[in-house]
């Protein structure tokens, strides 16, 4: 009987088991650790910030959005016409739209938020893209875009998110960047922000997003979205073991040994349209304002060395600002291989003549008592905060004194050493990078300055005023091979980011052409053109196509990041993902 019976129960569970199948249910939530802080959850200012454009990227939606298989999909637009010329796109809003305080979302608000990205005072970013564009409001529902002249690639700009008027036309836009809605924001995409923590220091420790209620789309499984944020991945990656936070928004190659031992974590490996770079700020550095110069640092540097020892080969090496594969308009370019005796020649070239550890200690000697003032100000300034390290070779004591190892050899010219002060953010990954860089240089005679600033600082303290004279940084470029935003003149100064403040006159017409051009292949020779000039006058050094490491448990079911473009976009499917299932009868189909 008792085997009767444990029979009629294994059939019973495998008829359950077979038959009712999980589904997933409403419930539960997702906390996430990033690396940084939060300072504009605002689409028109978080471009250069990756805390705030995934904070953006939910709270917010635009008339366009790409859907998770990366195509252009209706957003709060539920449909578009675009003239037989394509200088007139004609949107229309979807019904009933609302703002997560319950407002209307109409076409003011569109024509509204357009006129804040374009006035200078506001300093967005996106600003660049919309210069010349005429906005129309055609009635509640419908808004009309007016280009100078046809851009095909205009769909993918009005992929922005919205600001509401009846917040933010209350605001004058030279201060944008103070209020309170920059960290309370109110949006219409599909979640709202609902709380945020803070230490007694006033760093904001986590912030809680809830689905909207006014939301269009499908209402998201997941309940509570938190964010929790850290100064440094080694604490994100301690904070994943003590299971404080289910997912960590970047995992740097060399930290993928500290989780190796957890089961319980899936790990997406990706590659994203990005590249990073030594950009140099010529204003900066009057030494880097020489060819000769620049050019003998590029050959100083040994890439695949760097993509070895810095990215464990999970990379691409890469020479020029188009990536590989986004166009052929890069292919048969000139490469610049490692060659340190042709580097050291071109300094040569240049007038830096070699001298010794020795004659630079005395050299160190003969500066004046104001020099030596400055020099130790400023290396006290750096040492002395918890979020900016700057490693140099040179103290108040000549480098004999201090018993340290020395390079080799530096340079001198007149009463001048060689000296490049190199900054990166405090990301392993680029440190390391960046230490192997200052080495490659030092062994070309090279005095290096190494700074290292935090993820929450980069961007207003050195990026935004452009305070750098070498800049080790990743671009991203998106899903558009586009390198308007990032190479014309007119982008130098900030909301721009043309990190090397390169101005061409060749290169600013091959780009404006080329934003004008019908189809691919009419860009292809303004690109080749493009590229070819700033491999010719080297306003940076290109290095590496990095792969993006994301982290998520388990048990977080229903992402699909396999294809994105930005790292917010491993968001896009996030009504999808799901914790709480239960079983559903499926018959025997």
């Amino acid at each position: 009987m008792a085997a009767l019976v444990g029979s009629l129960i294994f059939i019973a569970g495998s008829f359950y088991l077979q038959n009712f199948i999980p589904v997933p249910v409403a419930g539960g939530e997702y906390t996430e650790g990033l690396i940084g802080a939060p300072q504009y959850a605002n689409p028109l200012l978080s471009q250069t910030n990756d805390v705030d454009s995934d904070l953006a990227r939910l709270i917010f939606s635009g008339l366009v959005a790409y859907d998770k298989s990366l195509e252009l999909a209706p957003d709060l637009a539920e449909r578009w016409e675009i003239d037989e010329a394509q200088t007139t796109y004609t949107f229309v809003l979807r019904e009933n739209l609302r703002w997560h305080d319950g407002q209307p979302l109409t076409a003011d608000d569109v024509v509204f938020t357009v006129k804040s990205i374009q006035d200078p005072d506001f300093k967005s970013p996106l600003l660049v893209s919309l210069r010349g564009v005429e906005v129309k409001k055609i009635d509640d529902r419908t808004v009309s875009f007016s280009l100078p002249e046809a851009y095909p690639d205009f769909l993918e700009v009005m992929t922005f998110g919205l600001l509401p008027e009846h917040i933010w036309g209350e605001i004058p836009p030279v201060n944008a960047n103070l209020t309170e809605y920059n960290l309370r924001p109110v949006g219409a995409g599909p979640w709202q922000f609902k709380s945020l923590t803070k230490d007694r220091l006033g760093n904001i420790r986590s912030y809680t997003l809830v689905p909207n209620p006014y939301y269009y789309g499908s209402k998201p499984f997941l309940e509570k979205l938190t964010f929790k944020f850290y100064p440094d991945f080694q604490t994100g990656i301690q904070a994943l073991k003590n299971n404080s936070i289910e997912g960590l928004s970047f995992l740097p190659k060399d930290l993928k040994k500290d989780l190796a031992g957890l089961k319980n974590l899936n790990q997406y490996s990706l590659a994203l349209p990005q590249y990073t770079a030594v950009f140099f700020n010529q204003k900066e550095n009057e030494s880097l304002a020489t060819k000769d110069v620049r050019q003998a640092l590029a050959l100083a540097i040994d890439k695949p060395a760097i993509l070895s020892q810095a990215l464990q080969l999970e990379g691409e090496i890469i020479d020029g600002p188009i990536l590989p594969g986004s166009t052929d308009a890069g292919n048969n370019l000139p490469k610049i291989a490692y060659d340190p005796t042709q580097a050291s020649a071109l300094l040569d070239q240049a007038g830096w003549k070699q001298i010794t550890p020795l004659e630079y200690a005395d050299w160190l000697a003969r500066q004046t008592e104001t020099a030596t003032t400055t020099e130790a100000t400023t290396a006290s300034q750096a040492t002395t905060t918890d979020t900016a390290k700057l490693v140099g070779d040179d103290q108040p004591a000549s480098p004999a004194k201090r018993g340290e190892p020395t390079q080799a050899f530096y340079r001198q010219q007149g009463e001048k050493i060689l000296t490049v002060k190199l900054t990166t953010v405090d990301q392993s990954e680029n440190v390391k990078a960046a230490e192997l860089v200052s080495d490659f240089w030092r062994a070309v005679g090279v005095k290096v300055e190494l700074e290292i600033i935090s993820g929450g600082r980069i961007s207003r303290d050195v990026i935004k005023p452009r305070r750098y004279e070498a800049l080790l940084f990743g671009i991203i470029v998106g899903s558009n091979p586009d390198p308007f935003p990032f190479w014309h003149s007119s982008q130098v100064q900030d909301p721009g980011l043309n990190l090397a403040l390169y101005a061409n006159r060749n290169v600013d017409k091959a780009l404006e052409d080329a934003r004008k051009a019908a189809d691919e292949a009419a860009r292809q020779p303004l690109y080749r053109t493009f590229e070819e000039t700033i491999l010719a006058d080297l306003p940076a050094i290109f290095l590496y196509n990095p792969t993006y490491t994301y982290v998520a448990d388990q048990k977080i079911k229903g992402l699909d990041v396999h294809r994105i473009i930005l790292p917010a976009d491993r968001f896009n499917n996030i009504e999808d993902w799901y914790v709480n299932t239960k079983r559903k009868y499926h018959g025997n189909n």
